[in-house]
């Protein structure tokens, strides 16, 4: 059986894959691992995802991805790296021999002060993983068997985009100042530039999307899906209808949390209506009430599929 649980991380993402025997998990993968330090909110069940998996009983951690450098997906990834043994972290790029502490240029763009801070956070996360003996691996376009059973395929951003993020990532750890200009674009085009996991077991496919937004890969011809993770936590960008029914799943769900914000709709009520439209079960692992979706407090969404291809679910936690 094939377990998948969207960890309620609040506003970030966090998925734990499980293949499970008659006794432990058989293989266990991460995507992504939240934030760094949750919120409290009373009434909210978010969990930081070191905290769900230790409830868990987790062991090992197999494979972790980290589909792309930003806080709410790279976060709690040292936490994890200290508490349990990881076969192989898994990232779009890995930093140069020699990397340095990333001092932001002087700037008045948020965004590009975040993109150094993460760079930073993410140097901690290779040392620390390197230091504990995982290895640290560059994803490649392609498809691996992780399992008999499991398949895993993983999609990268268009060459160009991610040569571009690589020199201006390289100069940057190297001590350089690469203009303001190439920073801010590379800054703004991290979520762009997001790991796309696509998992396939017994005659199921799961499409895992990470940031990615919709106009950015709706072209690029990806097949159906039985399982999908809205990309970017269900906002305006998040999903075309065009793109939702091409890839005609049946289940999404969407990584959010159901605190109001005058400047992230998250989720979008009209990305979720859209996708209803061609999606039977469309689940949240948090929101408040929409117009087409009933509020929800989850400490997860959990998705299985049999070994028979039966996919049972939804089950909140």
């Amino acid at each position: 059986m094939l377990k998948l649980d969207f960890i309620n991380v609040g506003d970030g993402d966090a998925i734990l894959i499980r293949e499970t025997g008659p006794g432990e998990a058989d293989y266990v993968m991460l995507v992504d691992c939240g934030r760094p330090h949750i919120e409290f909110v009373p009434g909210s069940k978010r969990r930081h995802a070191l905290n769900y998996l230790m409830r868990e009983g987790i062991g090992r951690i197999d494979l972790m991805v980290l589909t792309h450098l930003h806080f709410d997906h790279i976060g709690g990834a040292p936490a994890l790296l200290h508490h349990f043994p990881v076969g192989r972290l898994m990232a779009l790029y890995l930093p140069p021999e020699g990397a340095k502490w990333v001092f932001a240029p002087e700037s008045d763009e948020k965004t590009i002060i975040g993109m150094c801070d993460a760079l930073n956070l993410f140097r901690d996360i290779v040392d620390i993983a390197r230091e504990k003996g995982s290895a640290c691996v560059e994803a490649k376009n392609g498809a691996e068997a992780l399992t008999q059973r499991l398949k895993l395929t993983v999609y990268r951003p268009d060459d160009a985009l991610a040569l571009r993020q690589k020199e201006a990532f390289d100069a940057l750890y190297l001590g350089k100042s690469p203009p303001r200009g190439e920073l801010y674009a590379v800054s703004k085009e991290r979520n762009c530039s997001s790991l796309i996991v696509r998992l396939e077991y017994a005659g199921r496919s799961m499409l895992l999307t990470g940031d990615s937004y919709a106009d950015y890969w709706e072209g690029s011809g990806q097949e159906r899906c039985d399982i999908l993770k809205l990309p970017h936590h269900g906002d305006g960008k998040s999903m075309t209808e065009k793109l939702v029914k091409s890839l005609a799943p049946s289940y999404a769900v969407v990584s959010c949390q159901n605190d109001t914000s005058t400047k992230k709709e998250r989720p979008s009520a009209e990305v979720i209506a859209a996708v209803q439209k061609h999606v039977p079960n469309v689940l949240c692992t948090e929101n408040r009430e929409l117009p087409t979706l009933s509020a929800s407090m989850r400490e997860a969404v959990r998705l299985a599929v049999g070994e028979d291809g039966v996919i049972t679910g939804p089950r909140g936690i």
